[in-house]
């Protein structure tokens, strides 16, 4: 091989390694970045939890037959507060149902914002899903456990008040 073609191969390569390294530095920084955008995220993902667990423990003092769930729902980070009962009718017939209040927590880290929302579920009749958004920042975090509260106060009420009206829908 002649000395001008070895000296072309070897100006390739040392070209080619130093887009490499700036490619990776470049890469590096914006992998930081959105590492540390989703860190955020889920730290303030986790304070929204810690809200809804407050409320969830308030709750079943009151209600000591619900369970709380956690897990992924529609890919969000869930909590749900859910009871199975069995009602008898008149007739003694025995007849199941669900009742749950769910959140479910979806923090955007690229857009900085957090969507909740909640779903209802008051024996087998769902419940109209409401939703608070806002940005990931700690004036939020007071907006947020107004939603909750008010979530949690709507079920309680129709879950207290109407505790009997399965008896009364139920036919033999």
């Amino acid at each position: 091989m002649s000395s001008r073609f070895k000296d072309k191969l070897k100006k390739i390569r040392d070209d080619s390694a130093k887009r490499g390294q700036s490619d990776l530095q470049t890469r590096s920084d914006e992998d930081l970045q959105r590492s540390e955008r989703t860190v955020m995220a889920f730290e303030f993902r986790e304070k929204v939890e810690a809200l809804i667990e407050e409320f969830v423990e308030n709750f079943r003092a009151e209600a000591p037959g619900f369970v709380l769930n956690r897990g992924f729902f529609e890919g969000k980070y869930m909590l749900a507060l859910r009871q199975d009962e069995a009602i008898q009718d008149d007739h003694g017939g025995e007849h199941s149902y669900f009742s749950r209040v769910m959140f479910l927590i979806d923090p955007h880290a690229q857009d900085h914002e957090i969507v909740l929302q909640c779903r209802k579920t008051l024996r087998n009749a769902d419940l109209e899903t409401a939703f608070n958004r806002g940005p990931m920042v700690e004036a939020t975090l007071a907006t947020m456990a107004a939603f909750i509260e008010e979530q949690f106060l709507g079920f309680a009420e129709g879950y207290f008040t109407d505790a009997d009206s399965p008896k009364a829908t139920i036919e033999g």
